[in-house]
């Protein structure tokens, strides 16, 4: 199976800096004009969700369904490379020291929920660059 985790962050410009939320919403809607679209020949990226200072990438395993690809059975074969490529990515990095949450949330062939990874700066090492009250 392939994974997506690099995100499109919009431009912005410096004249005119926009607010990061606004620019979260911007680069969502840019990735969900190319979705749905088949990642590989088992899984479907259907959408991009911002809520708050969440991220979800919703996908659909287009084989399977919840029984025979339960939850424990895809952190297994998906959950290492899925971290390795989030904790990576430049643009990952970029977001998750900002405190924005990446969930990657997973469904069967009948739309049935299978599992989410969910992952913020300290799952991948970072420091947030965001102040704490």
């Amino acid at each position: 199976m392939m994974c997506v985790w690099g995100v499109v962050v919009a431009q912005v410009d410096v004249n005119n800096p926009m607010p990061f939320a606004e620019s979260l919403k911007i680069s969502a809607d840019a990735i969900n004009k190319s979705l749905p679209t088949m990642l590989d020949a088992e899984l479907r990226h259907d959408k991009v969700e911002i809520d708050k200072n969440t991220m979800t990438f919703k996908f659909t395993l287009v084989n399977f369904t919840q029984k025979e690809m339960g939850a424990e059975k895809l952190k297994e074969l998906m959950e290492a490379d899925i971290k390795q490529g989030v904790c990576v990515d430049k643009d990952s990095q970029m977001m998750l020291k900002r405190g924005i949450k990446m969930v990657y949330d997973y469904t069967d062939k009948n739309k049935q929920h299978i599992t989410h990874f969910d992952y913020d700066a300290k799952v991948c090492g970072l420091t947030t660059n965001i102040e704490t009250t």
